[in-house]
């Protein structure tokens, strides 16, 4: 009888279900979208039961596609972004929308505890910080949660009834004892030592947590007690299905968000704004964008709007024409994508512009900038990797769905002045590491974070010399953007 794996690669604001055979070849796949709220400047929300009922709608309907059988499934696992914060009663019950990873509330009691701490542990945007928040302002919602849990963990919970985390979003504990002492500092500084009971304990990723219910069993359209893997955030899971996942290791994505990624052993290695944890031995130094395909969702909303109407999905393609024609440098528009604030060096008040339009400039162009911002920022990000650190960079991996986009990779391919490999399916690394995940839960690999180095790489992107000029010289104005502004910005979107 043919095996299965159904894994569900939950984004911010879309997932991918897919079964997955044996061989690794994908049987079946569908996917849907949701929206995320923002009931005020800087919160940003979602129902996560509205989300576990996207992932059932998604498993019928790739089950319905296959030929394979509910009993034909081996496994389920779950990947999802990390950071949330969903608080649970005592009978499961969720108690508020999710506060979400990109969530920029807190800044006041970042501030608070970055100075308490005596160093920079985050901003307003940061996990703990947002804890403080939910107790400080909704102590009566805090004091009836049993659980305080990520999105991960949720749907574990859903679908088996158990409450576990797994390392890569447990910021409360660790196997590392480095690492767990600087939680307890933390903790201790946000008055959260007493509250730690609330937070799930972790398992290993590739272990089995728990079995699907028969409520669950019955939402998903699979037998009931189907193993449940533990998986991981999807941080971990692109990393993984990237194929670089490996010690020295590096990658950029490109989705709703976007990030640098390098795999070092212990954080103490260098200083980096964000860090994962794979496993007790290896951790992930991450350099993350708030926005990276929102950006460029939101300008071609802006400018546009008819045609992504008309053209649905092929709007990309679409602009991937038009902003071919126009010259490197966006002829000296310079834009930021930094629409929802920028985590460190700039800071949640820095927001989106657009520098140097004329009567001369066009929609085109303000287009190609923001796609040309993004890049900017990732090579400020790789310049202060190798700065850091002994790695020099010759290539870099980019998966994700801005991916997609050559005219995007050959932009980051001249502005980075190194080449830029595509995988085949960039859209499925997230994916692609879940079935690896899972696979050697159930003992069908071994080493499985090694699997993605076989990843077949699809297009390579070598830089364009006759743009380095420009592109030199448009990164020296950007870099200068946010010191010469950061106090009209604080000016007008408050003090940080």
């Amino acid at each position: 009888m043919p095996m299965h794996i159904m894994t569900f690669d939950i984004g911010t604001s879309s997932l991918k279900a897919a079964l997955i055979d044996q061989s690794g070849k994908v049987v079946a796949e569908g996917g849907t979208s949701y929206t995320v709220s923002h009931p005020k400047p800087g919160w940003a929300e979602q129902d996560p039961e509205e989300i576990w009922n996207h992932i059932c709608a998604t498993s019928q309907d790739v089950i319905n596609q296959s030929a394979a059988s509910a009993n034909e499934i081996s496994a389920v696992i779950f990947v999802a972004p990390w950071k949330n914060i969903i608080a649970l009663d005592d009978q499961g019950k969720v108690l508020r929308d999710s506060i979400i990873w990109m969530d920029a509330r807190a800044a006041e009691q970042a501030e608070r505890l970055n100075q308490s701490v005596g160093k920079f542990v985050g901003s307003g945007q940061e996990y703990w910080p947002r804890l403080m928040w939910m107790k400080e302002q909704e102590p009566e919602l805090w004091h009836r949660a049993r659980h305080i849990i990520g999105l991960n963990t949720y749907f574990k919970f859903r679908a088996t009834g158990e409450v576990y985390t797994e390392p890569s979003d447990d910021f409360i504990r660790s196997a590392n004892p480095e690492l767990n002492d600087y939680y307890q500092t933390i903790l201790k500084a946000a008055d959260l030592l007493t509250d730690t009971e609330k937070f799930p304990v972790a398992k290993d990723a590739t272990e089995i947590v728990g079995n699907l219910t028969e409520t669950a069993a019955q939402q998903l359209g699979i037998a009931a007690g189907t193993p449940v893997i533990g998986g991981f955030g999807d941080l971990v899971a692109i990393t993984w299905g990237a194929g670089k996942a490996q010690l020295s290791d590096a990658h950029l994505y490109f989705g709703t968000s976007s990030w640098l990624v390098s795999i070092i052993t212990n954080r103490s290695e260098l200083e980096a704004p964000l860090y994962f944890s794979i496993n007790q031995d290896k951790e992930g130094a991450v350099y993350a964008l708030q926005t990276g395909c929102l950006a460029l969702d939101w300008v071609i909303d802006q400018v546009y709007r008819t045609e992504r109407s008309v053209l649905g999905p092929d709007i990309y393609r679409f602009i991937g024409n038009e902003v071919s024609q126009i010259s490197p440098g966006s002829d000296g528009v310079i834009a930021t994508h930094w629409l929802t604030g920028e985590l460190a060096p700039l800071s949640k008040n820095a927001k989106g512009s657009f520098f140097n339009l004329t009567t001369n400039h066009d929609r085109r162009h303000m287009v190609r900038a923001m796609m040309e911002s993004v890049c900017f920022t990732h090579r400020r990000n790789i310049s202060t990797l190798q700065e850091r650190s002994n790695m020099q960079l010759s290539h870099i991996r980019v998966v994700g769905g801005g991916a997609v986009s050559d005219v995007w990779m050959q932009m980051l391919a001249d502005i980075l002045n190194i080449s830029v490999q595509v995988p085949e399916s960039p859209r499925y690394s997230g994916t692609l590491g879940a079935y690896y995940c899972a696979a050697q839960g159930l003992g069908w690999l071994s080493n499985a974070d090694a699997m993605g180095s076989e990843v077949n790489i699809g297009k390579v992107f070598a830089p364009n010399p006759t743009h380095r000029e420009i592109y030199d010289r448009n990164y020296r104005v950007y870099m200068k953007l946010h010191p010469a502004l950061k106090e009209i910005y604080n000016e007008l979107n408050g003090e940080y």
